[in-house]
């Protein structure tokens, strides 16, 4: 799902988040099905992220963890990746667009602006400040409350992020302050984060009751899942939006969750070449963050390269070449620099790699049972 994802990240910047942005500049504005296509794909993709992100923790988290291992880590994979990466980006972008600053007082007030992109919302960084936000208040729930719930946690710590956040958009309305801001951003992101610690327990049962069903059926489920995504987009009104995302959220979920259930089982039964197109999308999800901090710089220069060489360039050309710039570029400078400690860190991988094989990311597509049943 991971790797699913962060294709569906790649492809809307390709596309452009808005008509000013990517290849939809290159083309009349007016044009409605790219920015219809680019909303739909809004409209549940950064939930799913985050969902899915709700379900690792219940997976793979410890809650004994203790308060400085937990920040040592969200410290060396989150915090400094923007630090180093926010910043790096922020001159790319400003020095392509043929307007460098003139002299010292030009520079000047271009290296002012730099703080500034450590925070929401510049460019794609704000998805850092809003997977610490929720790590962080799901490590003191699963701390200091969720022993005592058993079986209840991941319904209480849902009802308290809905609560929370409807307590913070009350208070961003009454002083529209920076902080009320701030703080409803991250609780706005952690509903869909606290649904997928809830959601983790039942996948295992979910995703075989899937795959005991006839293999039409099994690919029939995801295409039922964006039809229903798109009846909403379609039938909700354009002032609606923030509602359209909040219902496609959790259908996008199920959507991908339900393809992933069946790309796995056609790999394991279908033959080398779904074996093969399996591996390179869990490798996709295993290097999410490197694609994520890198695109950028392949899409874009993508699109130069053949608005330049060939200007007139096919919509499907661009998206296609794009999208495989924006994957492969950022594994290509992975594996250039992976031998260097600073950049290793600067990416929040660890400085000395493991020697054998990575094979820690493999189980991850194989779900485990109820905690609370006998083994499945």
């Amino acid at each position: 799902m991971r790797g699913i994802g962060i294709l569906l990240v790649v492809v809307v910047h390709v596309l452009g988040v808005d008509a000013s942005h990517g290849v939809r500049k290159l083309f009349p504005s007016g044009r409605s099905d790219l920015q219809v296509l680019v909303e739909l794909i809004h409209s549940f993709n950064m939930a799913v992220m985050l969902l899915g992100s709700g379900v690792a923790v219940a997976a793979f988290g410890r809650g004994d963890t203790s308060l400085s291992d937990f920040l040592r880590k969200k410290v060396n994979k989150l915090l400094i990746p923007m630090l180093v990466w926010a910043p790096v980006l922020f001159f790319m972008q400003e020095l392509s667009r043929g307007t460098r600053p003139h002299g010292l007082e030009g520079w000047l007030e271009l290296l002012i602006r730099v703080p500034g992109t450590w925070f929401p919302a510049y460019s794609i960084f704000w998805f850092v400040h809003a997977l610490a936000g929720c790590t962080l208040l799901a490590w003191l729930f699963r701390r200091l409350v969720a022993s005592t719930l058993g079986r209840w946690s991941g319904a209480v710590y849902l009802g308290l992020a809905v609560i929370l956040h409807l307590v913070a958009s009350a208070w961003k309305a009454r002083t529209g302050s920076g902080a009320a801001e701030y703080l409803e951003f991250i609780l706005y992101w952690n509903r869909f984060f606290a649904l997928g610690m809830l959601l983790f327990p039942w996948l295992g049962a979910v995703s075989e009751a899937i795959s005991r069903r006839a293999v039409a059926l099994q690919a029939l489920l995801p295409v039922a899942f964006l039809s229903l995504m798109m009846a909403v987009y379609t039938v909700l009104p354009a002032d609606a939006y923030a509602v359209v995302c909040v219902i496609n959220g959790p259908l996008g979920f199920c959507m991908l969750f339900s393809l992933a259930v069946f790309l796995r089982n056609r790999s394991a039964e279908w033959g080398v070449v779904w074996r093969a197109a399996w591996s390179r999308l869990v490798l996709t999800g295993s290097l999410s963050m490197t694609i994520y901090l890198f695109h950028l710089y392949f899409v874009a220069g993508m699109r130069i390269m053949l608005e330049r060489v060939h200007p007139g360039t096919l919509l499907a050309v661009h998206v296609g070449l794009g999208l495989l710039a924006g994957c492969v570029g950022p594994w290509l400078l992975l594996r250039a620099f992976k031998g260097f400690s600073l950049f290793q860190w600067s990416v929040g991988l660890p400085v000395q790699a493991p020697r054998q094989a990575p094979r820690e990311e493999l189980p991850r597509d194989r779900l485990a049972p109820i905690p609370w049943t006998p083994k499945l």
